[in-house]
């Protein structure tokens, strides 16, 4: 991949990820036996979940070391706009379609919107950081596309753990341990805990680059750094790891805005070395006979999740969506709400706490359709947005 990421990312209509999850798909049959005993233990799933949440950490510290904080300043309204607003839509879209194509209760239906309303970082990364993404969309929709898919993958869990808990617990109970352990422990304190970690980091950064003890290079090394500890040590508290990542690289990021640095590149590297694995992985544990069994309403289900839980809501949102200046903006976003990593954790977590086995077949078969169709429709459809503000411009 790394020999052909060019090739495959400027001149092809499928992406990175999109060819990883077709390869694993491909050698999981071969692989039956290791995947299932050899390679994973005796907890396959569990062994994904894990990968997938460190895969998630490093992703989001990426795409905050990526982010310019200039998008953030002038730029926060509208991201409070697609994750307060946005978010909430997507999920309780997801949980209509769940209930609809399913036949599923109230309680599981809001719990499978949950695990597909994240937009997933990897995934978006590879979409909008391409030489024709670069060359063609314009930089505001990219990173609102990116720093949207870094966040909400970390507030994901306020809309997971609700029926999580109320399916576990009785109502009193469960709502209060909503309110009390995870919005205010879980998001909030992680939010806290996360943006003074950052900050610090990025202070001592500074300093050490200024004497200089410290190099260019070193970013690199910091960045990585930094996203695990932050993700073990948040684990270890109870709280949410993967939002304190995010918040603690947009504070580091900001913190080193002072001083010039090359080597933002260079975590690029580092989280493809780290993201494009886990849909290896994802692709090898695909359940073939689970789907088989979903049939017809499992295929629909993807379908709708991928065309519509997103794309009608960004529509409506647009007037409030100061970044998106034109309908085809709008729509390019809109589609783009690839679901990938984010929702394989959360629907293992679920699993796990629930007792609902069916979870990671629904969710597998979502991921499967949503990185199928949206790598091999990055390339063309950014083509085309270019191609629309470039005769626009031409007529103005």
């Amino acid at each position: 991949m790394g020999l052909l990421a060019g090739l495959i990312s400027n001149r092809t209509w499928i992406s990175e990820v999109t060819l990883c999850l077709l390869f694993g798909a491909a050698i999981g049959p071969l692989l039956n036996y290791v995947a299932k005993s050899e390679l994973f233990g005796n907890d396959q799933y569990r062994t994904l979940q894990e990968v997938a949440r460190i895969t998630l950490g490093i992703a989001v510290m990426g795409t905050a070391l990526r982010l310019p904080f200039s998008f953030l300043r002038r730029y926060w309204r509208d991201l409070a706009v697609v994750l307060m607003i946005g978010l909430v839509l997507m999920w309780l879209t997801g949980a209509a379609f769940a209930a609809l194509f399913l036949g599923v209760g109230v309680l599981p239906a809001l719990l499978i919107g949950a695990i597909v309303a994240p937009t997933d970082p990897v995934v978006a990364a590879s979409i909008v950081s391409s030489r024709v993404a670069d060359e063609k969309v314009p930089a505001p929709l990219r990173h609102l596309i990116s720093a949207e898919s870094a966040a909400n993958d970390g507030l994901g869990l306020l809309f997971v753990m609700l029926p999580i808990l109320l399916l576990t617990k009785s109502p009193d109970v469960a709502i209060k341990d909503w309110l009390v352990h995870v919005l205010i422990w879980e998001v909030a304190g992680a939010i806290l805990i996360g943006g003074a970690i950052g900050w610090a980091a990025g202070k001592l950064f500074v300093w050490a680059k200024k004497k200089p003890y410290s190099e260019d290079e070193s970013l690199l090394t910091i960045g990585v750094a930094l996203s695990l500890t932050v993700l073990a040590g948040l684990e270890l508290l109870g709280s949410d790891g993967i939002l304190a990542v995010f918040v603690a690289g947009l504070m580091f990021n900001r913190g080193i805005s002072e001083i010039e640095t090359r080597q933002h590149h260079l975590h690029g590297a580092i989280t493809r070395f780290f993201d494009l694995p886990v849909f290896v992985l994802i692709g090898v544990l695909l359940p073939w006979s689970g789907w088989m069994d979903l049939g017809w309403r499992g295929v629909a289900l993807a379908l709708a999740l991928v065309a519509l839980k997103r794309l009608p809501w960004w529509l409506l949102l647009k007037p409030w969506i100061a970044s998106l200046k034109r309908r085809e903006e709008a729509l390019f976003a809109g589609w783009f709400g690839p679901i990938g990593v984010a929702a394989a954790y959360y629907a293992l977590l679920g699993q796990r706490d629930t007792g609902l086995h069916d979870l990671w077949t629904i969710a597998s078969l979502v991921i499967f359709v949503s990185v199928i169709l949206h790598g091999v429709s990055a390339t063309p459809l950014s083509q085309r947005l270019g191609a629309r503000l470039a005769s626009e411009a031409k007529q103005q």
